[in-house]
Parts: C-alpha cells; structure tokens; sequence
C-alpha cells in the first residue's frame, strides 16, 4: 500500500461525527422545546375556551331567570358560585345593576324641578317637556339591568385568569306611569 492511498481512506473523522451528534441534540432540544409550548398554547387555549362557554352558560342562565321572575327576585347586586365538576376549577361571579338614567344634565336640572316652586316666565310646555323627561328617565331606569358575568381560574400554580361580559336587558311588559299635571 502506498502512502497516497492511506490519506484517501473513505469515512468520518471523529471531529466530523462529535459535530453531527452535537447538531442532532440541539435540533433535538429546539423540537421538544417547540412541541412543550406548543402542548402549554394548547392547553392554555382549553381552558380559555372552557371558561368561556361557561360564561355564556352563566349569562344565560341570569338572563333566563330576569326574564321568568323579574328583576326584583332575579337581579341580585352580586353573586358568586363554583362550578360543579368536571368544572370545579373554575368559580363565577354576577353583577346585576340598576342603571340610572339621566336623559341630559338640563333634562335632570328640569326633571328635578317641582312644577308649582318654577318661576313665572317657565311655559306649559316646559312644564310638559320637563315631565315627559323625567317620566322617561325613571321608566328606563326601572325596565333595564346591566348585567355583568366573570368566570375566573387558576393556571399552573398561581396565576388567576378570567374571562368577563357584560351586556343590558330590558323588559318592555312593564307599564309606563304617565303623571298628571
């Protein structure tokens, strides 16, 4: 054998191979690196979703129970539950609240106004436009709720998520007290 032929040997030096194996365990951490997070964006998009459904749960069963029994026996200021299994990690919170209504500043300063402590120079028509103001004010006050839910968790060990709405119902059955003059 002749010297030329024993540096054309065919093969891997083992520099070449430690360099191979050492790129093979870094692809290698990045992939499960990729695919945890990937299992942790999954989960966290599971429990979102699930909070989620449970509120709209929660909100329609309030809405349900407004439109059966009335604000005044299913409208409470606040209340708070948990879940029952297999939801039991999660817990809820309702908020049910009068809204006041004041058409405008100048509607509440007239609506305010006692029709016999009003100045000469005030018109019947001021008086009837005062009226029909605060008439207004106080049905829309008494027919709409504001109606908020939040459905909280905890994820991994400490950290508290929620998912919250709100929205407004009104009940159009109830009569409209028209004053005299």
């Amino acid at each position: 054998m002749s010297p030329h032929n024993a540096n054309n040997q065919s093969g891997f030096t083992f520099i070449e191979v430690l360099l191979a194996i050492t790129l093979f365990v870094i692809a290698a951490v990045v992939a499960v690196d990729l695919t945890r997070g990937s299992v942790r964006a999954t989960q966290d998009l599971k429990e979102v979703t699930t909070a989620t459904w449970l509120l709209k749960k929660t909100m329609t069963e309030l809405e349900a129970r407004i439109e059966a029994e009335g604000f005044e026996k299913a409208c409470d200021k606040k209340k708070e539950g948990k879940f029952e299994a297999p939801f039991e990690k999660y817990r809820w919170v309702t908020h049910c609240h009068e809204i006041d209504f004041k058409l405008s500043q100048s509607a509440a300063a007239m609506a305010s106004q006692d029709p016999e402590e009003q100045e000469e120079g005030v018109s019947r028509e001021d008086q009837i436009q005062k009226m029909i103001l605060k008439t207004a004010s106080e049905h829309l006050s008494k027919s709409m709720r504001e109606l908020h839910a939040e459905v909280f968790w905890i994820q991994g060990k400490k950290n508290q998520r929620s998912v919250d709405v709100t929205t407004h119902v009104a009940r159009y059955d109830l009569p409209l007290a028209i004053p005299t003059l």
